[in-house]
């Protein structure tokens, strides 16, 4: 099968020059094409040039050159320097090469196209005027001279003068002649037509379509050769651009994460600098009395403010614990949710887990925080906690104050309380229930009669141990008393 037996009727002509006009609009489409990416590789090559030239300064930047990942990428930005080079040298030999050479290929394929269009054109043109034309002609010539003959054969018949009749003999004769001389002619004339119409159909278009079929192989193989060529010279696969990848992944493979940050520790490494804890500042004690640095005053004007703060910190050290336990509860729940998902992501795809790596490290942030201020509050109430079980059922101490107030009575116009710092402050505040209000209770009975003591101290201060020397009276009950005498 081929051109020269399956195309050679008008139909087969017209499928061949759809054919020359689909590949021609396929080659010229290739043309495009590849000018188009010898365009892309040259702005592609002088990117990457631009870029390596931006990026010439990065050892600037405050990165050790020790650094894995500095160094890797120093060698990547070089290699892909190298590699804007020979994708520029790439773009050159695709336009001199396969580019040049399909469109001259372009060139010889239109070439063919008018070429077999105007043989074909000829062919059928010759074919026509030999085989229809010609004949006609010679057959409406035929005709005529056969009527001429005709005519004269029976005018030379029907003559009966010598005369008129050697005429009309001429006349004839010479009508055979014509009629005779065109009969060979025609005879000729339809040889030719038959042997032009052999040629026609068995050489000359078969022969034709055969030359069409044959250039258009060789121009099918020359369009491979191209296209070969043009793969050989884009792919990204050949020796010289696999081994600059090949030094770019190597370069990669050089970066551990776990030995990144070595050399910076060498290089800004230093000794902790943590700044000295606090302490009881000692001199705040130099004009204050009967105070221990660092210890809680337990007596009897701050027992109940003690027992308060005991309270509220006990308080605040529950919400602090359920605090605990819910922030404990959510990073249990994140590293949960981060473990399964590690199962089922590629180590590629890790970077889609570095968000929720990032709420995990801020829960457990959150939850530093609420164990500082759980083992803040756990302290404070530790510290009450012993001070008060120190006391146990017993009073607190009283407060020691100058000797001149022992002898201060309740008619004194300056009464010795007034002088504690923070008394008179407390009772305007209405904090509590300061001591002092039940002092002038006491002060009360101690103006009224008393069946249980015959003697009571001229103060309103009521006393726990004897005043017999100051005042003469008699030891009153356990426990009543505020001020020392």
């Amino acid at each position: 099968m081929g051109f020269s037996s399956e195309l050679c009727s008008p139909q087969g002509h017209g499928a061949v020059q759809q054919m020359q006009e689909a590949e021609l609009r396929l080659l010229e489409g290739m043309r495009k094409w590849m000018a188009q990416r010898v365009k892309s590789d040259r702005e592609y090559a002088g990117l990457l040039h631009h870029m390596s030239l931006q990026d010439s300064g990065g050892q600037s930047r405050g990165i050790s050159p020790q650094s894995p990942i500095s160094q890797s990428w120093a060698e990547i930005t070089s290699q892909t320097e190298g590699l804007s080079r020979l994708l520029r040298q790439h773009a050159e030999d695709l336009n001199s090469g396969p580019l040049s050479k399909l469109s001259l290929l372009i060139r010889e394929r239109q070439h063919l196209r008018k070429t077999y269009n105007e043989q074909w054109q000829q062919l059928q043109q010759e074919l026509t005027k030999t085989h229809s034309q010609d004949i006609e002609k010679l057959k409406s010539q035929y005709r005529a001279l056969a009527r001429d003959s005709a005519q004269a054969r029976r005018k030379y018949q029907e003559a009966s003068k010598d005369k008129d009749r050697d005429k009309a003999k001429d006349k004839y004769v010479r009508s055979l002649w014509k009629l005779f001389a065109h009969h060979n002619r025609y005879v000729l004339g339809v040889r030719a037509a038959q042997l032009h119409h052999q040629h026609h159909h068995r050489l000359m278009l078969p022969g034709l379509l055969q030359s069409l079929q044959d250039l258009h192989q060789e121009m099918a193989c020359i369009l491979k050769e191209i296209l070969q060529e043009y793969l050989e010279i884009s792919s990204l696969v050949q020796d010289e651009v696999v081994a600059i990848h090949q030094e770019m992944a190597a370069a990669v493979a050089h970066i551990q994460p776990e030995a990144e940050y070595q050399g910076f520790l060498q290089q800004y490494g230093s000794t902790p600098d943590v700044p000295p804890c606090v302490t009881f500042d000692e001199s705040l004690l130099e004009e204050a009395e009967l105070l221990e640095p660092g210890e809680l005053q337990l007596n009897e004007l701050t027992v109940e403010s003690v027992q308060h703060t005991l309270t509220s910190v006990t308080e605040e050290l529950a919400v602090a614990t359920e605090t605990v336990l819910s922030r404990q509860e959510v990073v249990t729940q994140l590293q949960h949710e981060l473990w399964t998902e590690e199962q089922t992501t590629h180590p590629r795809e890790r970077v889609q887990l570095l968000g929720k790596k990032q709420v995990l490290q801020e829960a457990l942030q959150g939850l530093q925080v609420a164990l500082c201020s759980q083992a803040k509050l756990q302290a404070q109430q530790e510290l009450l906690q012993a001070k008060l079980e120190q006391l146990g059922p017993g009073e607190p101490l009283p407060v020691l104050l100058l000797q001149d107030d022992r002898h201060s009575t309740s008619s004194s116009p300056g009464h010795p309380l007034t002088s504690v710092p923070g008394l008179r402050s407390r009772s305007e505040k209405g904090e509590g229930h300061p001591p002092w209000r039940s002092l002038r209770a006491t002060s009360q009975e101690s103006s009224a009669p008393s069946s249980r003591s015959p003697h009571r101290c001229s103060s309103f201060q009521r006393c726990r141990s004897p005043c017999m020397s100051s005042c003469g009276t008699t030891e009153p009950s356990r426990g009543q008393r505020w001020l020392s005498c």
